[in-house]
């Protein structure tokens, strides 16, 4: 477990799994800059039964609040095959736990639990650029926009432009 002040970040407990594909499977409570895209219970379940969503290049974490209950996932993975850098991925479930800082904190403790622990120089984080509270938390936590990438994904059927954060180990340093 990864604890912070307010939120805690764990691997996914068995029992939870159901409760945690309905969640990630519900389209209201991925915002409207979230991909809207069901992942099969069936791949979810044998993902989880192979490698409980840990592997050495992707692995997702659940963030709780200080009564174990399930706020919201972030993950971490790879961004490409020659390079040793992570992106981060996140979501704050329901309306009511957004903006309280939970992301924020989320993508703090992670950020520091990655450059302590692993072998990397850079981590980013890309979002729709109109999905201004996640530009917030990329701010809030040290990391610099570096650009535009031009309909880089598809939400909701159109291809969006997003904006690409990202911070390095030695600029991650001088914040500690």
């Amino acid at each position: 477990m990864i604890k912070g002040k307010e939120i805690s970040l764990r691997h996914v407990r068995a029992f939870e799994l159901e409760q945690l594909i309905e969640l990630i499977n519900t389209s209201e409570l991925k915002g409207e800059h979230a991909r809207s895209l069901l992942k099969s219970p069936a791949s979810l379940k044998r993902e989880f039964e192979l490698n409980s969503f840990s592997t050495e290049n992707n692995e997702m974490f659940v963030i709780v609040n200080q009564e174990n209950n399930i706020l919201g996932v972030i993950s971490h993975f790879l961004t490409a095959h020659y390079s040793s850098a992570r992106e981060l991925g996140f979501s704050v479930f329901s309306q009511e736990s957004r903006k309280k800082g939970i992301a924020t904190e989320a993508v703090s403790i992670l950020t520091q639990y990655l450059f302590e622990n692993y072998l990397i120089n850079r981590i980013q984080i890309c979002m729709p650029t109109e999905h201004k509270a996640s530009e917030k938390v990329a701010i809030k936590c040290g990391y610099t926009k570096e650009g535009v990438l031009r309909g880089s994904i598809f939400v909701r059927g159109q291809f969006l432009d997003t904006y690409i954060y990202s911070i390095l180990r030695s600029e991650y340093e001088r914040t500690i």
